[in-house]
């Protein structure tokens, strides 16, 4: 299943309507939408700003380790309920590279204030 957040509409309304959470160094703003019938999903998008990272090859490591470490924690975290879907975009708001280990203790902290029921 692709998991990708697509669509302008999509991810505007993300922005407008969501709820976010912030836990340094990554800000989650999500949505949960329900469709009857469908199974446990999720859509998920990444940012990172040009601004605070000039490289591309520093940007592209930092949405690679936050698309893992979501990847591995959200079956776990228990936000995902059949006939919902949830979106939600990860924005990197730090101005360095941090490891791994920061990113996935940040992801997870989020994960756990998302309340879907």
């Amino acid at each position: 299943m692709d998991h990708r957040l697509k669509g302008k509409i999509l991810i505007d309304r993300i922005f407008i309507e969501g709820k976010s959470f912030f836990v340094y160094p990554v800000k989650m703003i999500y949505l949960v939408d329900e469709v009857p019938g469908v199974d446990i999903a999720y859509h998920c998008g990444v940012s990172v700003s040009k601004r605070n990272l000039k490289r591309a090859v520093d940007r592209n490591l930092i949405k690679r380790r936050m698309k893992e470490a979501l990847r591995i924690q959200i079956n776990d975290a228990g936000v995902l309920l059949k006939d919902k879907i949830i979106h939600m975009m990860l924005v990197y708001v730090g101005k360095e590279i941090v490891s791994y280990d920061v990113i996935h203790q940040s992801i997870k902290r989020n994960l756990k204030k998302i309340k879907v029921h």
